[in-house]
């Protein structure tokens, strides 16, 4: 088999797939470092002193809802080592926290039961760099201890659908740099939580890279096993080689194209997360509020982020009052009301679809209007450049073109055309593109037509399309 055709047969997870259609969330980081106005703390500063007196978990929950997310993820123990639970394990936490007046300080338990109570998904984040740990950097020790705070936050809170590990390390006092047990904190994560996905320093999602939102034009789920967690920690291990060097840099833009994986043999499916804070930084900072992205800014992270094959998480830094900032508030409650708006009508809701062939009547192209996920179209076998055609009962308005293919079997389209015919009777084509996987949203200047043909021009594998939708 040819590299594409074996990567065209690699499929996602359980855990994976329900990930990526979480597609969007939020993610939280308040502790210590908010209090002294700094992005990292050294684990000296008392827990006394975070008095987020404003926290209502009914209120943050609420906010992240109409802002448009579907799930939040809260830091719950940043490098200092300040942990945001009650914790049977170590006396820096909330718990002690005592000038924070209030009945309950357990903010992953309030955070975690509010999610739970109004539909919202609920995952964490947690660093295993500890700057408050008298064993960290005493190898075996400190991993046992870092294990047994990953499970007692694990298995206290219910369900939980997202783990982020923080790769950060660093020497202690003597100066020993721990060696992190990343096998073994996989194995709690499966143990206590197996429908979690593992990410940024994890096994099943990739991070994209940068925390400034520059998104590839074509993302690929499915990328050599060069690019696992288990094969970067191995190299992690090893002195710097100009070949893997060189090799990283080429592809860096182009991970999974024919091109791309000619020489390849191994494949994952390791689908990309994009995540991006609202300000320039993950911690609330008043000095940073010119640079607060607007709801502008916001939409076109979206479009190229969820509408690209990525799920986007997007920091959003309470103040030390445990409050949100008015401008972010402000800013997040148009941006999820714009959401709203731009997805509530289907253009193509009354359209009749049509396609140059149809595996058989099982895979009808009638299935891409249908809500159930599992009602998919395939192409016949020998259809090598398939097409849908929409037709509307009269001239209609668009500017997006929303696709999904049924990543649950795999991704398949590397190519396609979108042509338009204005009521002539003649399809023009007006614009193209790549990959779609997971989910692309095509936006295009707002065009008034009588059909609209989707024409796939390169496909790899058994094609399988789960939804066609005209905005």
């Amino acid at each position: 088999m040819k590299p594409y055709e074996i990567a065209a047969e690699i499929k996602p997870s359980k855990r994976q797939l329900e990930w990526q259609k979480t597609e969007f969330y939020g993610f939280i980081n308040i502790g210590l470092p908010t209090v002294v106005n700094r992005e990292w703390t050294d684990g000296n500063i008392k827990a006394e002193n975070f008095v987020p007196e404003k926290f209502n978990a009914e209120e943050w929950v609420t906010f992240f809802k109409e802002a448009g997310f579907k799930g939040m993820v809260l830091n719950v123990k940043h490098h200092d080592g300040f942990c945001l639970w009650y914790s049977a394990y170590t006396d820096y936490s909330v718990e002690n926290s005592f000038n924070w007046e209030a009945e309950n300080r357990d903010m992953v338990q309030m955070l975690s039961e509010e999610c739970k109570r109004q539909g919202l998904k609920f995952g964490i984040a947690i660093s295993p760099l500890d700057r408050r740990a008298s064993c960290y950097g005493k190898g075996e020790e400190y991993n046992e201890y870092f294990k047994k705070l990953l499970r007692e936050v694990l298995t206290k809170y219910g369900d939980i659908f997202y783990v982020r590990f923080d790769g950060a390390a660093e020497a202690n006092k003597d100066g020993y740099t721990q060696e992190y047990d990343w096998e073994g904190y996989y194995e709690v994560v499966r143990e206590c939580q197996p429908d979690a996905v593992i990410a940024l320093v994890g096994p099943d999602v990739r991070w994209y890279g940068n925390e400034w939102g520059v998104i590839r034009k074509n993302e690929w789920s499915v990328v050599p096993k060069y690019y696992s967690i288990e094969e970067a920690i191995k190299r992690s291990k090893e002195p710097p080689s100009r070949k893997n060097k060189k090799r990283e840099k080429k592809h860096d833009m182009d991970l999974g194209s024919r091109k791309s994986i000619k020489k390849e043999s191994e494949f994952i499916w390791y689908p990309c997360e994009v995540s991006v804070s609202m300000r320039d930084r993950w911690y609330y900072h008043k000095e940073d509020e010119y640079s607060a992205k607007t709801k502008d800014r916001l939409q076109k992270l979206y479009l190229e982020a969820v509408g690209g094959n990525c799920a986007l998480m997007l920091g959003v830094p309470p103040m030390k009052d445990g409050s949100f900032s008015e401008m972010d508030y402000q800013i997040l409650m148009a941006f999820g009301k714009s959401q709203r708006q731009t997805y509530n009508y289907k253009v193509s809701c009354t359209a009749e679809f049509s396609a140059s062939s149809s595996l058989s009547e099982e895979f009808s192209v009638n299935n891409l209007t249908n809500s159930d996920e599992n009602k998919t179209w395939k192409p016949a076998k020998d259809d090598l450049q398939p097409e849908i055609v929409i037709t509307f009962k009269e001239k209609d308005m668009f500017d997006r073109v929303l696709m999904m293919e049924h990543i649950e079997n795999g991704q398949h389209v590397e190519e396609y055309e979108l042509y338009v015919d204005n009521g002539d009777g003649k399809f023009k084509r007006i614009e193209k593109g790549g990959v779609i996987g997971y989910k692309r949203i095509h936006k295009i200047a707002p065009i008034e037509v009588k059909r609209v043909k989707i024409k796939i021009t390169s496909y790899r594998g058994e094609l399988e399309m789960q939804e066609i939708t005209l905005y």
